[in-house]
């Protein structure tokens, strides 16, 4: 059985129909309610982001249960490296491994990446630190700034488009995956 997921009421449907039951399993694999929901969203953002070109051969229940479950997996093993990281850089080896011209190249990205941050709104600015650099949920940034959790969200969203067309693709994606430069930023901001 192959299905194309090009209509819209249909990821709606399913969207409505599996949800909770995925946000529940994957609650059994990643045993944080936020981060299972973080998941499962992701996996329906990607439906809808693909709407016109995936196809799938199995059944959609089951389709939905293994791209969970993947997903899942995959973000075991990203928290898995970002804790290893953490510890590494906390412990200060990471400058240890970089030579000269490598220690250069980290400065100019992060001077890169204040830059492009100074440009953002000051809320939008404030959200985008809590949620990056202090790894708070959105709904405790939510708590926090009195503001509501699509707010957040809104503000986030603003924030990565920003810094998108701003930064140069390799400042980018290393904005996104480095803990290094998490870290090292934070200390601009204490």
């Amino acid at each position: 059985m192959k299905e194309k997921l090009s209509d819209n009421n249909a990821i709606e449907q399913y969207f409505f129909e599996y949800f909770e039951a995925l946000h529940r399993y994957a609650y059994t694999l990643l045993n944080d309610s936020e981060e299972a929901k973080d998941v499962v969203q992701q996996i329906f953002m990607h439906l809808w982001e693909k709407k016109e070109t995936l196809t799938i051969t199995q059944s959609v229940r089951a389709y939905l249960y293994t791209t969970t479950h993947n997903h899942c997996l995959n973000w075991i093993k990203s928290r898995q490296t970002r804790q290893r990281h953490y510890h590494q850089f906390a412990g200060g080896q990471e400058h240890a491994t970089l030579d000269n011209e490598e220690q250069l190249s980290v400065r100019a990205l992060k001077q890169e990446v204040l830059s492009a941050m100074d440009t953002l709104p000051d809320k939008c600015r404030e959200v985008f630190y809590k949620s990056r650099f202090e790894e708070k949920t959105y709904p405790e940034i939510a708590r926090e700034l009195d503001i509501s959790v699509k707010t957040v969200e809104a503000h986030m969203g603003r924030a990565l488009r920003t810094l998108r067309t701003m930064l140069s693709d390799r400042t980018y994606f290393w904005l996104l995956i480095s803990f290094r430069l998490l870290s090292d930023i934070q200390k601009f901001f204490h």
